[in-house]
């Protein structure tokens, strides 16, 4: 299914190297490939338990006895609750404990699954092997993990797994939600590399751009939506563009050059969710929604707020800025506890701007290059929506699954720059004081001429 061949990239994290096993049958290999990386102890499977079928059989059985005959294994259980699996403090600790004495762990599952086995592999230092069920997400090829800390999501290092295997066959019998979902996590690439040239070219980016770690996967993409391919080519494309994508995510050693708002806005919704006990779609099926959104406010950024026009004495922390984090997050948390943890992000991510005024000054020096740039990184709305469309992704608030109101997408959308201590387009909205109602009000109706109306239908 696939086009993209076995290969090897060398783990920051680790020291050593993932191997990439993508073929149909790769189940078959297992055994051997556990085998190689550890000849002799105990087999810990972890898993969340979620039946998972292919071909008429069940993945997680499939995966148990593919492990060599007479080898010693057993299964640990992801503890799950209200809201599924939640990598939070709590969870990886008990799955890290129940592990203890594993030789190797073997992950099956969708995202949250591996990059709880990074983290787990990592803390007892055994080699990992992650058997892909889902094409739902790019995490899995690499070094990073998606946690909850203190009720808010945070990426952190992790490792590669030594494997990484993607049995075709699994892949293709997978729900369509999780296909769905990752398709959604792959239109990113249509807005997410302007956020993080914006962050590289300000100084609030601890690296500097480098279109190794864009342009593959934005030359991958546009198959997502060929409406010439077969179901199979466009899965094939589907694989390859999240597998590339989480590659060099690895090698770039950050997230930021396929995260930007889209990604922002679904970690939005999943913390009001965890903090009101509430439910909330797949991490993917939010991205691709607000895809759209971001693009349309780039799109708005550039053309109607003509925001990189302004001098940089126009912008500024704002004097109430942390009322208003404090603020945005007590609708949802009345504690306060979860307005504490984004402050401190927000807080971080101002004393850095605050040093990095000899960039600012260079990059509005500069300004009509850097312009050039980001409106070539930025797409048009309508390249996600095509995709989303391709595949009956949703593409719009409604069609998430519960749905999101409009009501809570405007609220989401305000507090993007409110959560972490990553620099996006958002933050530099804020910065010119234009982060308001009627700059919310632009940005919507810019979205529903590209979908019909991204809030309500």
């Amino acid at each position: 299914m696939t086009s993209l061949s076995p290969t090897e990239r060398a783990s920051s994290s680790s020291g050593g190297a993932m191997r990439l096993v993508a073929e149909p049958g790769a189940l078959r290999r297992l055994g051997a490939l556990v085998d190689e990386l550890a000849p002799s102890g105990e087999v810990v499977l972890v898993t969340d338990g979620v039946p998972k079928t292919f071909s008429g059989g069940d993945v997680d059985a499939a995966v148990a006895a593919a492990v060599s005959p007479g080898r010693p294994r057993r299964t640990v259980r992801v503890p799950s609750g209200s809201h599924g699996v939640t990598l939070d403090e709590a969870t990886v600790d008990a799955v890290t404990a129940d592990a203890t004495g594993a030789a190797v762990v073997v992950t099956v599952g969708s995202g949250t699954v591996s990059d709880l086995g990074k983290v787990v592999a990592a803390a007892l230092e055994v080699p990992l092997v992650a058997v892909q069920t889902a094409a739902s997400v790019n995490g899995f090829a690499d070094p990073l993990s998606v946690l909850v800390r203190k009720g808010a999501k945070r990426t952190v290092p992790s490792r590669w797994p030594d494997i990484l295997l993607i049995d075709h066959d699994i892949v293709a019998d997978a729900p369509s939600e999780l296909t769905r979902a990752g398709v959604g996590d792959a239109v990113a690439i249509w807005s997410s590399p302007a956020d993080w040239y914006l962050a590289c070219a300000l100084g609030m980016d601890d690296g500097r751009y480098d279109g190794r770690f864009v342009d593959p996967v934005r030359d991958l993409a546009p198959r997502l939506s060929d409406a010439s391919s077969t179901a199979a080519d466009r899965l094939s494309a589907l694989v390859d563009v999240l597998t590339v994508g989480g590659l060099v995510i690895g090698d770039a050693g950050t997230t930021a050059p396929l995260s930007g708002v889209e990604h922002l806005f679904s970690h939005v919704l999943d913390m009001s969710a965890l903090a009101e006990g509430a439910a909330h779609d797949l991490h993917g099926a939010q991205v691709g929604v607000a895809s759209i959104l971001s693009a349309a406010l780039w799109d708005v950024a550039l053309t109607d707020e003509r925001v990189f026009d302004l001098d940089p004495d126009d912008l500024a922390v704002p004097a109430d800025l942390e009322e208003r984090v404090r603020a945005v997050w007590h609708p949802v948390d009345p504690s306060g506890a979860l307005g504490d943890e984004c402050w401190r992000a927000v807080d971080a991510k101002m004393r850095r701007w605050g040093a990095a005024a000899p960039a600012i000054e260079d990059f509005f020096g500069r300004r009509n290059e850097h312009v050039t740039t980001l409106r070539a990184l930025a797409a048009d709305p309508a390249l996600p929506v095509a995709a989303l469309r391709a595949w009956g992704a949703p593409s719009t608030f409604a069609q998430l699954r519960p749905a999101v109101s409009a009501e809570r997408a405007r609220w989401a959308l305000s507090a993007l720059p409110f959560m972490r201590d990553r620099l996006t387009l958002a933050d530099v909205l804020v910065l010119a004081g234009r982060w308001d109602d009627g700059l919310f009000d632009r940005v919507l109706a810019r979205a529903d001429r590209a979908v019909g109306s991204v809030a309500t239908s």
